[in-house]
């Protein structure tokens, strides 16, 4: 992009924010409520906007000609669940309160020989028109245990993007690392059905 488009698109980043932010506030409370009524414990619930700097570094990765309508986290919401299990849980409920324009869950993507990120991203916008907000706005809900959470926040500090550029010897401790978190994740899940058991 030339420095006139990246000023131009800049000045639209700051006119949309507002409304950026108040989408972000608004499917928040929103998700945040409706997860607290089924009950279902999770870690956190994070929302936020993405920088102008993110923004306009991703639009020239993807080479995108209208960043605006095909970045669709510039919105982003994430819940941390603390059991595989309630993936799925989370994922109904999101599907319940917005209209999901698209969704892909790693785990069911990924090579089933590999270890590797799993979590579901879903790219959704309100299913119903609220006062002061834009209805058409899509943003993404990332849901990922906290084991999960963990792992990609490591493998993005590492920088840990395509595995073909990786040597081999890190690419070996990567999955072996990966595999922990898998672990982690399988003996949460064990736990909380022992611990059912226990109190009946």
């Amino acid at each position: 992009m030339k420095p006139e488009e990246d000023k131009s698109l800049g000045n639209e980043y700051d006119s949309r924010l507002p409304s950026f932010e108040k989408v972000c506030d608004k499917a928040r409370f929103l998700l945040h409520q409706e997860i607290a009524r089924r009950k279902i414990p999770i870690h956190s619930l994070d929302g936020r906007v993405k920088p102008f700097a993110s923004f306009i570094a991703k639009a020239k990765q993807q080479h995108t000609s209208r960043p605006f309508d095909e970045i669709h986290d510039i919105v982003g919401l994430r819940v941390v669940c603390l059991f595989k299990s309630d993936l799925q849980e989370i994922a109904k409920v999101v599907r319940e309160v917005f209209q999901v324009q698209h969704e892909d869950d790693k785990a069911a993507t990924r090579d089933p020989e590999k270890f590797g990120y799993e979590a579901i991203h879903l790219d959704v916008k309100f299913k119903d028109r609220f006062d002061k907000l834009d209805a058409n706005i899509i943003f993404e809900i990332q849901i990922r245990t906290i084991a999960q959470d963990a792992w990609d926040s490591v493998s993005h500090h590492l920088d840990y993007k395509k595995e073909d550029s990786i040597p081999a010897t890190i690419r070996k401790d990567l999955y072996a690392l990966s595999g922990l978190f898998y672990v982690a994740d399988t003996q949460f899940e064990t736990l909380k059905y022992r611990y059912k058991e226990y109190q009946v």
